[in-house]
C-alpha cells in the first residue's frame, strides 16, 4: 500500500500493509477522498499535505526523538511508528470495505491506527473495524447528525448519526459545536440518544478540565468513563486563522494551545485506541499553516499515548 516515492509521516518507515510486515505500535494511514464533500473539494490532498508538513521535524541527523523545550521532554520515538500508505479512492461501496479492512489489519497486528483524511465520511467505515465497546470523542464545529432524509444531507453531514448506530459505539462526546450549519434537530436527537454536546462557547468559558469532567446540576456528569476512546478530529474545530484550509470554515474555534491540551489531556487520562484527522483542504491552505498545526497536534497526541500507555487493546 505504501509507495516508495511518497512522503511518510515524520519520515517513519514504510510498511506494506498487505503483508502486515513490521507494523509498529502506531501506524499512520491515509484516506485521500472527497467523496463526502458537498462543495470546496480538495480534502483528497490532505493526507500527503500533513505528511509533508511533518517532515520539517525529521531533519538531517534526526535521531528518532523530538525534544519539547517547554516541557523539557522527548516527545516521540520514531522507532515505534510506521506509515502504511493510503487506501486508494474507489467507488463508495468498495472504498468503505477497503477502509474497514485496512484498519482491521492494523488492529489485528496490535498497532493503533492514526488516519489522515480525506473528508469526514471516512470515520464510519474506520470504526466498523473495532470489535469491542468504546466511546467516540468528536472535535468539530458541526455535529454531523443530520437526518438521512434532509434535503441537504451529505455523507459528512450524517456521519456521526451513522457512527452512533454502530453496536460497539457506546457514546459520542461532541466538542466544539458552533456556526449556523448545525442542525438543531440533529443535535437534540444526538443528546436524546445519550450523547453529549459541548458547544464551543461552553468549552471556551469552562476550560479543559471542565470539559473532560463536567459538573452537572445533578452531580458529576462523567464525560470520561472506563471505556477506551477513539478521537475524530475535524480540522474545522480550529479557528480559521490557524487552519484556513478546510471544507467548511466557521468563524471562531479553538486556538492551537487549546486543541493541543485537549488531545494530550485525553491521551493522559484514557486508553486511546485510534484517531482520525479529517477535512484538511490544502487548496485553501496556501501557506501550509493548517497542515503544520494538524501535524503538530498528531505528534503531541501520539507522544502522550506513548508516555501514558494504558492496557493493550481489548
Amino acid at each position: 500500500m505504501a509507495e516508495n516515492n511518497r512522503p511518510t509521516f515524520l519520515e517513519s518507515p514504510r510498511v506494506n500493509l498487505n503483508d502486515a510486515i513490521g507494523l509498529r505500535a502506531v501506524s499512520f494511514l491515509g484516506i485521500p477522498t472527497d467523496r463526502g464533500c458537498v462543495f470546496r473539494p480538495g480534502t483528497s490532498e490532505g493526507p500527503d499535505s500533513i505528511r509533508v508538513a511533518s517532515t520539517m521535524y525529521s531533519y538531517p541527523g534526526f535521531d528518532g526523538e523530538l525534544y519539547d523545550p517547554e516541557r523539557g521532554l522527548y516527545l516521540i520515538n520514531n522507532g515505534s511508528l510506521c506509515d502504511v500508505g493510503d487506501v486508494a479512492d474507489t467507488p463508495k461501496d468498495t472504498l468503505n470495505a477497503r477502509i474497514t479492512q485496512a484498519v482491521r489489519t492494523i488492529l489485528d497486528n496490535g498497532s493503533i491506527p492514526i488516519t489522515f483524511g480525506g473528508d469526514h465520511s471516512v470515520t464510519g467505515p474506520i470504526l466498523e473495524a473495532y470489535n469491542f465497546p468504546f466511546d467516540v470523542w468528536q472535535f468539530d464545529a458541526h455535529g454531523d447528525f443530520q437526518r438521512y432524509d434532509e434535503e441537504d444531507a451529505a455523507e459528512c453531514g450524517v456521519v456521526m448519526r451513522r457512527v452512533s448506530e454502530l453496536p460497539n459505539v457506546k457514546r459520542i462526546v461532541q466538542v466544539g459545536m458552533r456556526g449556523f450549519l448545525n442542525s438543531g434537530q440533529g443535535l437534540r436527537e444526538s443528546e436524546a440518544k445519550g450523547n453529549v454536546v459541548v458547544p464551543f462557547n461552553r468549552l471556551n468559558h469552562s476550560g479543559i478540565i471542565a470539559t473532560l469532567k463536567y459538573q452537572g446540576v445533578n452531580g458529576v456528569l462523567r464525560y470520561l468513563r472506563d471505556l477506551p476512546v477513539y478521537v475524530s478530529f475535524d480540522v474545522d474545530f480550529l479557528d480559521p486563522s490557524i487552519c484556513p484550509g478546510t471544507t467548511v470554515p466557521e468563524p471562531g474555534g479553538a486556538n492551537y494551545e487549546l486543541a493541543k491540551k485537549l488531545l494530550t489531556e485525553l491521551a493522559k487520562r484514557q486508553q486511546l485506541i485510534g484517531a482520525d484527522f479529517v477535512e484538511l483542504n490544502p487548496k485553501f491552505d496556501s501557506s501550509g499553516i493548517g497542515a503544520i498545526h494538524v501535524a503538530n497536534l498528531a505528534i503531541n497526541m501520539v507522544s502522550e499515548m506513548q508516555r501514558h500507555k494504558k492496557r493493550t487493546l481489548v
